[in-house]
């Protein structure tokens, strides 16, 4: 608060002087050291502080009173007036939404705080405390009015000054403690159950594993692969023949003629983020040694948003030179955008050494006060929408929505999206989107091999029907056929209603928190249709148009489909009013399913004309297929709707952890974060020495 202490020179020169009765001395030195404030903000291009510009105002009324008029009425009664109009100033100054303090304190801190509703309100605190000083300091002055001349002294000069010094004291220490303690509580919120993590003994029971995990999704894997690696018994329980969840891949042979052709498809998983040097991925591949077993190929995107038809190319810059021929009135903020999310991308993923090998938010009040300076652009946007940053940069509607063209890989609902949601989204644009060649399976089974490999194993065609909890404690899981396998912890990469729902019940959970899970709102479904055609489209390996997403991965793996022949998966986003119209026992719905999956064809004939002619092997797949193979409420592929706030890794249920698209979301990347996110949490203190050799292998890059 050294600023404010400039604001309140022109008063102490004034309150020195008056107090020696050296009265034309101290209105003079006191107005011309509030012009001199003034002039000096002017001349730097800033504008002039609200209690600067009172302070130049009343002393030249006061000048103007005492000297040329001779009234002595501001000399006789100048301590009750002076401070009742240093308390005016402060009180109106809150009154009109600009504390004076918080003029002062953007000086002194970075501009990306100014707007923080923490900064803003410690501001307030502040500016109402000296309000509240000047006019206790103002009534003193007036009860020394009405005491013996011997105490005026007293009254109009030393508790004013005690009061000053005290304001200045607590304007210079509040903001940190109020800071500090505003950031305890937002950690605090942040890891709602601190229960301890467990401990493992090595003489547990033989056969036991010490973690269970429910469901081989990405983020069940990834737990229990890094888990495995650092020296658990992990047994991995999955109710589907795949291990995988959405990131699974199936065959199929067609004959023709003479011919068999062999097409291979994957369940959902097309495009994956997180591989750039940073990437989740990437680092959880890292530190399973698994680097090298996986061999990527990059996707290109094509566009057909009405009459505009964009390739984009590899490079971001590119891209953005692309965008600025169509919409030269917005090229120069398009290359502004591109930057700008950039630095906010690279921030986001800029401490995976710290944080465990996942992009993270800060964990110490230490770090959180670090964290504006050390990643100003990710902290000035991530927790704003996204589409008030598009607002911010862009007024071209139709520009706004080539950039809104991967919201799809998140939700159905844009509004919902944060710039911390889509910053990663963007990384396809910056470092890529991949294809793993053989399939989706791929990533899968490199993942299993690790829990296999380390002693862990993982059973498919296994459902679990409930989580065992006991005084409070996850213990284990009854599986569908009553066999009871005991835990020392338990990952549940399942749905999150069905999790908490169906295998652990609401009587073991708090009733807020079970109220919320009953009210949470599945994200979007979706329906595909698979198609083996005996044409190979002249389209990029994902393109978007009319609103459906068209998929040919063997344009850039030809191992998924016989020479001249493609693998194309299409894909319409559904939301969850539409889902109902999709179950398996309604009448006509085989019907219903071959005749949506005919308007998609026709739509995708844009892209790809005289398709339909072309089908050799054609499947549909509609919600009530993801509900069935994914257990996913509503034919959820993204988990709960955004909007929602995201669920915490660790649970009410001490010991049961969280791992898949309740926690980050949607999308290969996610998944995979919350799986890291899960195992970190139960081995936190191997979870920094795990993320060390990232550093040799980014510093290295």
């Amino acid at each position: 608060m050294g600023q404010a202490f400039v604001g309140f020179l022109p008063w102490i020169i004034f309150w020195v002087c008056s107090g020696f009765g050296m009265w034309g001395v101290a209105l003079v030195g006191g107005a011309l050291a509030a012009a001199a404030l003034v002039g000096w903000r002017r001349a730097r291009g800033q504008s002039p502080k609200t209690m600067e510009l009172i302070t130049l105002g009343y002393f030249c009324v006061h000048a103007v009173v005492t000297l040329a008029l001779g009234l002595p009425f501001l000399k006789e009664h100048g301590a009750v007036v002076n401070n009742g109009v240093l308390a005016l100033m402060a009180w109106g100054s809150l009154a009109a939404g600009s504390p004076f303090t918080y003029e002062y304190a953007r000086d002194s801190w970075d501009k990306s705080l100014w707007n923080n509703p923490l900064f803003r309100a410690i501001n307030r605190r502040i500016t109402a405390v000296w309000g509240g000083i000047f006019a206790g300091s103002a009534a003193v002055a007036l009860a020394g009015e009405l005491l013996p001349s011997g105490y005026q002294l007293l009254t109009n000069m030393v508790i004013p000054m005690v009061g000053l010094v005290a304001g200045l004291a607590f304007s210079s220490r509040y903001p940190a403690i109020a800071t500090r303690r505003s950031m305890q509580r937002h950690l605090d919120a942040q890891n709602p159950y601190p229960w301890p993590a467990p401990s493992f003994a090595p003489s547990a029971t033989e056969g036991q594993a010490d973690v269970a995990v429910i469901g081989a999704g990405l983020g069940g894997l990834s737990a229990a692969a890094l888990l495995a690696k650092r020296g658990l018994r992990v047994a991995v329980y999955e109710h589907h023949f795949l291990a995988g969840g959405y990131c699974t891949s199936w065959e199929r042979g067609v004959r023709r003629g003479d011919e068999r052709l062999r097409y291979v498809f994957d369940a959902g998983v097309h495009d994956v983020s997180g591989l750039g040097e940073r990437g989740g991925v990437r680092s959880l591949l890292r530190m399973l040694e698994i680097e090298d077993r996986l061999a990527w190929v990059r996707n290109s995107q094509e566009y057909f948003l009405g009459d505009l038809h964009l390739k984009i190319p590899d490079d971001a810059g590119e891209f953005a030179k692309l965008l600025g021929q169509h919409f030269p009135a917005e090229a120069e903020n398009i290359t502004r955008f591109f930057s700008e999310m950039e630095l906010v991308y690279r921030e986001m993923y800029a401490d995976i050494e710290k944080t465990g090998g996942v992009p993270g938010d800060p964990t110490t009040v230490d770090d959180m006060l670090a964290y504006p300076k050390a990643h100003p652009h990710a902290y000035r946007w991530m927790e704003r929408p996204f589409s008030e940053m598009l607002d911010a940069f862009f007024s071209d509607a139709k520009l706004k929505r080539v950039f809104s063209a991967l919201t799809g890989y998140l939700s159905d609902d844009e509004g919902a999206l944060k710039v911390r949601h889509m910053a990663p989204i963007f990384g396809y644009y910056f470092d890529g989107g991949f294809y793993p060649v053989g399939g989706s399976q791929q990533l899968a089974d490199a993942l299993v091999e690790v829990i296999e490999q380390h002693g862990g194993s993982v059973r498919l065609r296994t459902p679990v029907r409930r989580v065992l909890v006991e005084g409070g404690r996850a213990t284990g899981v009854e599986l569908a056929d009553g066999t009871v396998e005991r835990a020392t912890a338990v990952i549940s990469n399942a749905d999150v209603q069905k999790t908490f729902g169906e295998l652990v019940g609401s009587e073991h959970l708090p009733h807020a928190f079970a109220e919320r899970i009953a009210a949470l709102r599945p994200s979007t479904s979706a329906f595909m249709v698979f198609l083996g055609v005996d044409m190979v489209p002249e389209i990029a390996s994902i393109t978007m148009t009319q609103g459906v997403g068209i998929m040919v991965p063997s344009k850039i793996d030809p191992s998924l489909a016989p020479a001249g022949h493609s693998a194309i998966t299409l894909i319409r986003l559904l939301p969850q009013e539409e889902v109902e119209r999709w179950e398996r026992s309604e009448a006509g719905y085989s019907q219903r399913k071959r005749a949506f999956a005919d308007e998609l064809i026709a739509r995708a004939e844009q892209a790809i004309p005289g398709l339909s002619q072309h089908i050799v092997y054609r499947q549909e797949g509609s919600p009530s297929t993801f509900m069935r193979y994914a257990w996913a409420s509503g034919g959820s592929i993204y988990g709960p709707a955004e909007g929602q706030g995201r669920m915490t890794v660790t649970t009410p249920v001490e010991r049961l952890y969280l791992a898949g698209s309740g926690v980050m979301g949607g999308g290969v990347e996610a998944a995979v974060i919350a799986g890291v996110m899960a195992a970190n949490a139960i081995l936190p203190a191997q979870a920094a020495r795990a993320a060390q050799p990232l550093a040799r292998e980014v510093g290295a890059a």
